[in-house]
């Protein structure tokens, strides 16, 4: 199977947004800047003169999200500003952030997809060769794995099994050829257990995390309803999509994942990457 090379594409226009860095507390502005055919996904701090491409190299270690970076400085939770560039076809802008991470605003994906909406999108001259699977590839044991699978049709899919009795069982997947990310996964929001965010907070992390920017479950109830069927799993496969996006373009093939997290997710990139 040959891949069918797609046309490159930048931001048509400069274009911000500002939010709260749940970490940090700080207010953190967030600007896209059209970059030149080639130059890829990069990505700049501001307020300390650092800069790195987003990709699985510059992954360097965090707790619950993606960061890239390098030992001094980092960017945390990148995860869905990927999954947004991934789904608008995106290959090459430069991202500008004046603090060490991306505000999770509401939690989900959608105020950054309508960023890049609001930039608008310009084709490039020259075109990206899609990742394409041509040999299976399984990472894990029996409790949890990811996997990706030769196939003619993209698609992601996720499994979640939680034990909380408000999360359970959920399954979602995703194909990019007939659904609608804006719709069907973008709205899905970042997700934790009251207790969890609770204990971060008393370590000193999430400073600002609330139910305003993540969808808090209690032992009985939730702190708001979920706005789509099975978010919690459409969620998990928003931070698949934009983990495995750091690959630099699209992947032709089935990834399937089960009760994984960022962690996996990186290692199946670099899987991808080193089978090609």
């Amino acid at each position: 199977m040959s891949p069918i090379p797609r046309a490159r594409k930048t931001v048509g226009a400069q274009a911000s947004l500002s939010g709260l860095g749940v970490h940090s507390g700080n207010q953190i502005t967030v600007t896209l800047k059209p970059a030149e055919s080639g130059q890829g996904l990069m990505l700049v701090r501001t307020d300390v003169g650092r800069s790195w491409p987003l990709s699985v190299a510059a992954v360097t270690p965090a707790t619950n999200c993606t960061a890239i970076g390098d030992s001094e400085h980092s960017v945390m939770f990148v995860e869905h500003l990927m999954a947004a560039l991934w789904a608008e076809g995106i290959t090459d802008v430069v991202v500008e952030m004046d603090g060490s991470e991306v505000p999770l605003l509401d939690g989900s994906a959608r105020p950054l997809l309508d960023l890049i909406r609001r930039a608008g999108c310009r084709d490039l001259k020259d075109p990206v060769e899609p990742l394409v699977v041509r040999e299976p590839l399984h990472l894990g044991d029996e409790t949890r794995f990811i996997a990706a699978l030769p196939s003619e049709r993209t698609e992601y899919a996720y499994l979640l099994h939680h034990p909380h009795q408000l999360i359970g069982l959920q399954f979602t997947s995703f194909r990019p050829a007939e659904d609608d990310f804006a719709t069907e996964l973008a709205p899905a929001r970042t997700w934790g257990l009251a207790e969890e965010l609770q204990q971060a907070q008393a370590a000193g992390l999430f400073k600002a995390g609330s139910e305003a920017n993540a969808l808090v479950v209690y032992d009985d109830y939730y702190s708001a309803p979920p706005t789509l069927p099975q978010e919690f799993a459409r969620h998990k496969l928003v931070d698949l999509i934009g983990d495995l996006y750091l690959i630099g373009r699209p992947i032709v093939g089935t990834v399937f994942a089960c009760r994984t997290g960022h962690t996996d997710n990186h290692q199946l990139a670099a899987r991808l990457l080193g089978d090609e």
